[in-house]
């Protein structure tokens, strides 16, 4: 019999034979109370715990077991760890380290700059590329993470069709393995993989759109189209423009001054800026509610719609053919850290979404009543009713992120490998090699890069809690 079957017959023994005997010294049972002895045979335990402890000591008994399985589990792995990147040499026996002190530590410091890694030993170079790169990562991956699980949360919050079907959308891919996740992305993000037939295969399609109808024409009409929508839509409230549209107007009225160059005409510069302008002013005026602000809606439109008609769409779209891009290895072009936050975001998500949707189903509906008979606006609600009482379960998922973030290593190692280069060599990826797949490992410096690593999630961590308490007091 195995170590774990012989444990679970020897406490099946204690807790049956030793139970019986406790209950039978205690009280007395006749032969139709069999089934009451079975259930205070079950119960024995908590009765047990109750006579010896008392009834505010119950719960601190039942939480024993946990609280050893956690110290064994998990503070004693700490521990022995923080020991570990004291010691020095090759072996996995404590007994046979021998005790360096901060010398691994110091090898990692070893720099002229912590902010300048090539100034380092090799030690402190992967170390300080692998952090710096995690940092980077961490900054720009919670944010996206947060903002776009809060915004699905509100969207799978409303009373919409398939509403099930897309909470459980949007929550599988956390139940994929890490492993699965990557070697589909792998199949996407390739050479040869989908996303760059899709492309291929849409820039044939639009260069010989173009060169059967003229681009030119298909380009100005659907353009113009959407802007048409857009305009209608902003308009259509009785009074006022609608402020969230007419900014979505002045994004394209922005874009198409850019296109179209109207300066060009005076041999001079400066369209871009012109186009800001233009947008600029015209949200000014609506957000302002000034009594034109309709005009100026209208104008607008229609001086987009000459600009629009001036613009040659195919100087400005290149549809030549399409070249395979291998997304996950072009050196200095960022593509292989916008695929890790991406993929990373996609893959989890959901966990957090749900968190965030429990948050949002906890606040009252009489709320969002009161608000609506006071005719108050969507965005009004969200920034005055929806995020304050939310805030806290925010909290909650943007500390649970930020720490997933800084141990992200699965998706890193499958997709890139760290590449290309060290543009997304991350310090749990450096971690990993010193102690694992190295032909000396080493122990000791991994668990140093590990002791630091837990500092910077702590300070962070600590951190982040004290800006959203102070936030929450105001």
């Amino acid at each position: 019999m195995s170590l774990a079957g012989s444990m679970m017959f020897l406490l099946g023994v204690l807790w049956i034979g030793g139970g019986s005997i406790w209950l039978l010294a205690k009280r007395r049972y006749r032969f139709y109370q069999i089934p009451s002895f079975a259930m205070d045979l079950v119960g024995f335990p908590v009765e047990f715990a109750q006579s010896v402890w008392g009834r505010n000591g119950v719960p601190y008994a039942l939480l024993l077991p946990n609280m050893v399985i956690f110290g064994l589990f998990t503070f004693a792995p700490m521990i022995l760890n923080f020991y570990v990147s004291f010691t020095g040499g090759s072996s996995i026996s404590l007994l046979d380290r021998p005790w360096v002190g901060w010398s691994q530590y110091a090898e990692i410091f070893d720099c002229e700059s912590i902010f300048e890694p090539k100034s380092c030993t090799n030690a402190g170079f992967n170390f300080w590329t692998g952090m710096f790169n995690t940092l980077w990562f961490v900054v720009i991956q919670v944010p996206v993470l947060c903002i776009v699980a809060l915004i699905t949360a509100l969207v799978v919050n409303k009373n919409i069709k398939g509403r099930g079907f897309w909470r459980a959308m949007f929550f599988y891919p956390v139940m994929l393995s890490p492993v699965v996740i990557a070697n589909v992305w792998n199949w996407v993000l390739h050479r040869k993989g989908i996303l760059n037939e899709a492309i291929g295969g849409s820039s044939d399609a639009l260069t010989a759109m173009a060169g059967m109808t003229g681009f030119d024409i298909i380009a100005t009409v659907l353009i113009g189209v959407l802007l048409m929508v857009i305009s209608e839509r902003a308009l259509r409230a009785p009074d006022m423009p609608s402020l969230g549209w007419t900014v979505l107007f002045a994004g394209f009225l922005a874009l198409i001054t850019i296109w179209a160059n109207p300066l060009s005409i005076i041999e001079m510069s400066g369209s871009p800026l012109l186009g800001l302008g233009l947008a600029g002013v015209l949200i000014w005026i609506v957000s302002n509610n000034y009594r034109f602000a309709r005009f100026a809606v209208i104008a607008a439109g229609f001086v987009a719609a000459a600009m629009l008609v001036s613009i040659q769409f195919d100087a400005v779209f290149d549809f030549g053919r399409h070249r395979p891009v291998n997304w996950l290895v072009q050196p200095n072009t960022g593509w292989p850290f916008f695929w890790l936050v991406f993929v990373f975001t996609w893959s989890h998500m959901g966990f957090y979404m749900l968190i965030l949707l429990a948050g949002l189903q906890a606040i009252p509906a009489d709320l969002y009543e009161a608000a609506k008979m006071d005719a108050t606006k969507p965005g009004r609600a969200f920034w005055r009713i929806t995020l304050p009482l939310v805030m806290p379960t925010l909290t909650v998922v943007l500390v649970l992120s930020l720490i997933r973030s800084f141990q992200i290593f699965d998706e890193v190692y499958l997709l890139t490998g760290g590449g290309p280069g060290r543009e997304t060599f991350m310090v749990v990826q450096n971690i990993y090699e010193v102690a694992f797949t190295s032909n000396n490992p080493d122990y000791g410096e991994g668990a140093a890069g590990s002791v630091l690593m837990a500092i910077v999630i702590a300070v962070f961590t600590f951190f982040q809690l004290w800006i959203t308490r102070r936030q929450s007091e105001f």
